[in-house]
């Protein structure tokens, strides 16, 4: 939350310390942003503030995302995120609260894993050419491995991600369907 301070926009903006330019001033020092690299990423998704145009505004929220595969590199991108967008806003006589979430811990399954192998058979059986890899999505299995529930994620062979060109093949649905009973399949042997 960056706070600034209200006046009337018209009468006495002078008066006033506009959070949401101060926010902006802020955010537009953040250097470090997008793809950081191969494991880590950042990005600011919400900025929400103001009453009315006549009105200048004392408080922004501001929300971001910043996931990594590694633990480190989390901390450090979190760590400058909140420190550059901190100092900014001070900097432009606003005060900040910050609130940090942390909202799952990553995981890794070695490829000799049970449920990694339980889900090639079954690309095998179905004839599905595996593509093991690693994301930056979070996701239930998330939480299930937290708990120590090895748990994979299956893709679904959905295109255009969070895009309002997201779609899925109706293929894909049968064949997502064909997966999980030939992992049923090969736990069963």
């Amino acid at each position: 939350k960056v706070h600034g301070k209200t006046a009337h926009g018209g009468l006495a903006p002078e008066k006033g310390i506009n959070a949401i330019l101060v926010a902006a001033k802020a955010l537009a020092s953040v250097e470090k942003y997008a793809r950081i690299d191969e494991e880590t990423t950042c990005n600011i998704g919400v900025i929400h503030g103001g009453l009315a145009t006549n009105i200048v505004p004392d408080l922004v929220e501001i929300q971001s995302d910043v996931r990594s595969r590694n633990l480190d590199k989390l901390a450090a991108q979190r760590d400058y995120l909140v420190n550059t967008v901190t100092a900014g806003v001070v900097a432009n006589g606003g005060k900040v609260d910050v609130e940090i979430i942390h909202k799952y811990q990553p995981f890794d399954l070695r490829h000799d894993s049970d449920v990694v192998t339980l889900a090639l058979e079954s690309c095998k059986a179905n004839g599905f050419t595996p593509d093991v890899t690693v994301t930056g999505g979070g996701s239930d299995a998330n939480f299930i491995n937290a708990y120590g529930v090895p748990c994979v994620i299956l893709g679904t062979g959905m295109s255009e991600v969070h895009t309002v060109d997201e779609f899925i093949l109706e293929e894909d649905l049968y064949n997502s369907v064909l997966m999980v009973y030939g992992i049923l399949q090969a736990a069963a042997k």
